[in-house]
């Protein structure tokens, strides 16, 4: 299992999608018509403090828990953006995980401006960070100094192009919530902030019904599409369950990977209580 299982888990379902932020920067397939900005409400689909804890199935084996949250309302280089973040802990006999991934998402355009990894799998480590600049349309890697207790910047991946209104795999998850999801349709973003993460398609598949721990959920299955390696990967043939209701919970994650399936089930839903205004 490699350090981009979890990055390129386009949000366990974390998942994917994104609210456009300029002209061209997202269309849909030729059948399906242009998609542009008036595709997605005003309203986002989640609130400050929300939680969503998710059983994790590698194969029939038990992985661990998985938790999506809207943390907080932070201020990053004066703009106010949200906390989202993504935690997975669990693992199997001799191999463990402990991760962390947080995405700052500002709004009214939607745009990334900080992506943060903190991982720990089996003996590979990774803390880094994503600097996201959408004045320069530039992306800058910083890497977590130990000694210094501070983020450095990395000698070669500074200042690098990116799209407007560039986004990151933990918003996409949260985004994709907010699409009119058409059973039939396919979108297409060119907004992953890295050039070869483009371009991330979501497919409407079908609706159906689906019994998870949490319950039974009305829910339209999406499938997202990442040009990576990893658990949204296009040979991965990931599926990702969306309650049809007004809180377009992300209900179930299944993934056919390289070495087996990675499954995720909701097991309990927290509502926050802080509208998440814009």
């Amino acid at each position: 299992m490699s350090g981009s299982f979890v990055r390129r888990a386009a949000a366990p379902v974390a998942i994917l999608v994104a609210a456009a932020a300029g002209a061209g920067g997202l269309a849909g397939q030729a059948d399906a018509g242009p998609v542009d900005d008036g595709a997605f409400p005003e309203a986002v689909p989640f609130r400050i403090g929300d939680e969503a804890e998710y059983s994790m199935l590698l194969g029939t084996i038990s992985f661990g828990r998985m938790h999506l949250r809207v943390e907080a309302r932070d201020t990053i280089r004066n703009t106010p953006a949200y906390r989202l973040t993504m935690e997975m802990k669990g693992g199997v006999p001799f191999y463990r995980v402990d991760d962390r991934t947080v995405s700052w998402l500002a709004t009214a355009p939607y745009r990334s401006l900080r992506f943060e990894e903190v991982l720990e799998q089996g003996s590979y480590r990774r803390h880094r960070r994503w600097e996201l600049d959408h004045e320069s349309l530039t992306a800058t890697r910083e890497d977590w100094d130990e000694e210094a207790g501070a983020y450095r910047p990395h000698r070669r991946q500074r200042d690098l192009p990116m799209p407007p209104g560039a986004l990151d795999e933990i918003s996409y998850l949260f985004l994709i919530r907010a699409l009119p999801l058409e059973v039939g349709r396919t979108y297409e973003f060119n907004r992953h902030f890295e050039e070869d993460g483009n371009p991330v398609i979501v497919q409407v598949l079908r609706r159906e019904r689906v019994r998870v721990p949490a319950g039974t959920f009305e829910t339209i299955v999406v499938r997202p599409i990442i040009q990576t390696d990893g658990l949204f990967a296009e040979d991965g043939e990931a599926e990702v369950f969306i309650s049809d209701d007004d809180r377009r919970l992300v209900v179930q994650i299944k993934s056919r990977m390289r070495r087996g399936s990675m499954n995720m089930y909701l097991r309990e839903f927290n509502a926050g209580t802080a509208e998440a205004d814009h």
